[in-house]
């Protein structure tokens, strides 16, 4: 019985060793199928060689998983497997995989799977095993090397995506590159190192550049204690070859993204809780990230309106878990923006930029505190107007986001204008602008240092009911004392013998933006101008009047005032009222209601009348009542003339292209009067040698008359014709014999210094008459 034993020991010694030998192909099939099961892939199959002792031969691999909404296959082969025989026998692992070839086809279905996961649904685990230094160790082998592989994910309703690479994996790193594709369109590369001790690199690259300047680069360090997980890194954006890159995926949302280059680089600090338990809210509560960013970028055409938009951006992002967010935007952050254009208007470039650090913090809610902004635009022009600004400052304070409010309080040291070619006064202004919405309120301070102006503005919106209110007024301008200021930009030269003595402007305004149409007015005053020029002087001038825009109706209705015009004669109390109708059109009406004033004692008036403005079309009659005769004999300002009695008439005035027309005026005496003439001693000398002019003459001493009419007629070319008519006695002369004087006068009344002159005219025809040679 020992010999039988010693026996069976010593075939047992010698046959296991072999049969070991013989199963170790079929431990190492066993292995890789055990490793796909693992894996989530249903029933693998493959056939199998053994070439040697120390390799498997997968000539053909083909595995199948399948979700509710998607199959994925993998196929591979030929699959060379190598190992070390005690290793396999005793550890289980393979030394070497070489696959040249693989790929993997994900097909969706397009369904949805039933439901979302509840948290209490999600299983507890510890991050620390996503980690490399986790899981490299748990390779199939001590090296996977696959040539190429081919991963093709397609669908309906998406586009068609494709990645295709190397893998390089050993139990100390793992080494990638993979070309993504969509649509068969290449986008770029990407080169992935992950190290056992957690470093990582990340490099997306354009297989047209080098890959020193990578299209995104990321590099970093994970790290984990016995409570966290803890993220470093730096990381770098190329925005000009990404946004190629994304054009190639030909999705539609994408089409719609301006134009853009620039780089973005930062650093980032992270850490979160190692153990995961279910809940995602718990969890995303213990994350806390600090991130410093620089962004250099410019879109263009971001906008139609806009040429192009740059950002110059310094921040600083912190995260304290899911809600306690901060966002820091350094001073000197900028914004600028290239050829903006609004309707006629044109701005080549502005710039806004943080003077003071931007701090926002969301917890519960948001909060933003006060910040200060500088706004510097250059000349914004059109075709007849250019507005150019000193930078602007602009501070930010009381800023509420839940209730939508906030305060702007803004000052413009000194705007600038030209219009035609003339440049305007600077302009300071400065003000604030109340945010609550849907309103928005503006209050505005206007004035300037080489002007007389203070002016006042207050503008109401309301951005649901689309309504803007808008009121302002121009303080008092002391047009006399400020005239020096104001002068050099009115649009015409001033007359050189023009001067103003007295007066002042003011004006108020008032418009409604209200569902696309503006409706508004205006109101102008001036009190108690006065001014001169040559001879003539104008004093006590009183306008009052209003601009009305109706949509796109623009009419002016007023009144004017003037004490006193010395201009020959005193024309006082002048009166009129107008209104203009279709302002801006073809069809501009004048309408004057009123038109009256004093003169020579007596009063004038217009009847009323309207007439279009372009061409200008005027009818109406000046009714002349209360005339002095005596006001009228001293306009000649001849020594010893003078008269009692009253007239009246009326006066057909007409205007049209060729100028003013009157045609048979006439004027009146209204009952008897008296004319005396007591001539100076150079026409007294001429008595004894023109007995007619003495007959004349003595008949004019204390001439009674009864009847005395004037017919006269007016032509364009300035041609005054007056028929005169008196008739009458002198008591004192011949026996009241009765006299009858017609007199017919022909002047150019724009080459005469004063618009009645006949006694001038009576007295030389009375001596050409009888001043015989």
């Amino acid at each position: 019985m020992m010999k039988r034993g010693l026996i069976a020991c010593l075939l047992a010694t010698f046959l296991l060793p072999v049969m070991a030998y013989f199963s170790l192909p079929f431990i190492a099939k066993n292995v890789v199928e055990s490793w796909l099961v693992e894996q989530g892939f249903q029933k693998p199959l493959f056939t199998v060689e053994y070439p040697s002792h120390k390799a498997l031969l997968i000539s053909q691999l083909s595995v199948e998983k399948q979700t509710q909404n998607r199959v994925s296959s993998l196929s591979a082969g030929p699959i060379t497997i190598t190992y070390d025989p005690w290793a396999l026998l005793l550890t289980g692992e393979l030394t070497r995989i070489v696959i040249p070839s693989a790929s993997l086809d994900i097909a969706m279905s397009g369904t949805q799977a039933n439901g979302e996961p509840k948290e209490t649904d999600m299983p507890s685990f510890d991050i620390a095993d996503l980690l490399p230094d986790q899981w490299l160790g748990f390779a199939p082998a001590e090296e996977l090397v696959i040539g190429q592989l081919d991963i093709h994910w397609h669908g309906p309703n998406q586009p068609d995506y494709r990645f295709t690479g190397n893998i390089y994996l050993t139990q100390k790193q793992l080494l990638t590159r993979v070309l993504s594709s969509v649509n068969n369109h290449p986008i770029a590369h990407s080169d992935i190192t992950l190290l056992a001790d957690n470093r990582f690199q990340i490099n997306v690259i354009d297989q047209n550049i080098p890959i020193t300047n990578p299209i995104f680069r990321m590099v970093g360090q994970l790290g984990h204690d016995d409570t966290s997980i803890t993220l470093q890194s730096l990381h770098s954006l190329d925005i000009g070859k990404t946004h190629q890159a994304i054009k190639l995926l030909e999705l539609s949302e994408i089409e719609k993204i301006p134009s853009s280059n620039g780089a973005y680089s930062g650093k980032t600090e992270l850490s979160v809780a190692r153990h995961f338990t279910g809940n995602t809210t718990q969890w995303l509560a213990s994350i806390k990230v600090t991130q410093h960013n620089q962004l250099t970028m410019w879109l263009e055409h971001p906008h139609p309106s806009i040429g192009r938009l740059d950002t110059h951006l310094s921040s600083e992002i912190s995260l304290s878990g899911s809600q306690d967010l901060t966002i820091k935007i350094a001073d000197d952050s900028s914004l600028i923006v290239y050829q903006a254009q609004q309707g006629d208007w044109v701005t080549a470039k502005m710039e806004l930029k943080l003077d003071t650090p931007l701090n926002i913090r969301s917890d519960s809610e948001i909060s933003i505190a006060p910040f200060k902004v500088i706004f510097t635009p250059e000349p914004t022009v059109n075709t007849d107007i250019q507005l150019s600004s000193h930078p602007i400052s602009l501070a930010i304070s009381d800023i509420d986001v839940k209730q939508q409010r906030a305060l702007i309080v803004f000052n413009a040291e000194q705007v600038r204008s030209t219009l035609n070619k003339i440049t305007l006064p600077a302009i300071q202004a400065q003000g604030k602008i109340y945010i609550k919405l849907p309103e928005i309120k503006t209050e505005i301070s206007l004035a300037s240092k080489t002007f007389p102006l203070n002016s006042t503005i207050s503008i109401t919106a309301n951005l649901d009911k689309e309504h803007i209110d808008a009121q302002w007024r121009i303080k008092e301008i002391p047009l006399s004392e400020s005239q020096s200021q104001w002068r050099p930009y009115l649009p015409f030269e001033w007359p050189e013998k023009l001067t103003l003595k007295n007066g002042s402007y003011t004006q108020t305004g008032h418009f409604q933006w209200f569902s696309g149409r503006l409706d508004g007015s205006l109101t102008h005053t001036i009190d108690n101008l006065s001014f001169a020029q040559d001879s003539i002087a104008v004093s006590g001038v009183f306008i009052n009047s209003s601009t009305h825009l109706r949509g796109d109706r623009i009419e002016e209705q007023g009144s004017v005032k003037i004490d006193k015009i010395i201009a020959g004669t005193d024309i006082t109390n002048l009166r009129t009222e107008f209104r203009l109708n279709k302002l801006g059109t073809d069809n501009s009406i004048a309408n004057i209601s009123h038109l009256s004033g004093n003169i020579l004692g007596g009063t004038w008036q217009a009847a009323p009348f309207y007439t279009n403005l372009n061409p200008l079309n005027l009818n109406t009659d000046i009714t002349l009542n209360e005339l002095s005769l005596d006001e009228l004999l001293k306009l000649e300002q001849q020594p010893g003339l003078s008269g009692e009695g009253r007239l009246e008439g009326n006066l057909p005035l007409r205007y049209d292209n060729a100028g003013f027309h009157v045609k048979n005026g006439k004027i009146n005496a209204r009952g008897p009067g008296i004319i005396r003439y007591q001539p100076d001693e150079g026409v007294q000398a001429l008595r004894d040698s023109y007995i007619g002019l003495g007959i004349a003459l003595d008949a004019l001493s204390n001439f009674h008359y009864r009847h005395l009419t004037i017919q006269a007629n007016y032509a364009p070319d300035g041609t005054l014709l007056l028929e005169n008519n008196i008739e009458g006695t002198n008591p004192d002369w011949n026996n009241g014999q009765a006299v009858n004087f017609s007199v017919n006068i022909e002047e150019n009344l724009l080459k005469l210094l004063k618009t009645l002159q006949f006694t001038d005219k009576l007295t030389e025809t009375i001596e050409k008459r009888y001043r015989t040679p």
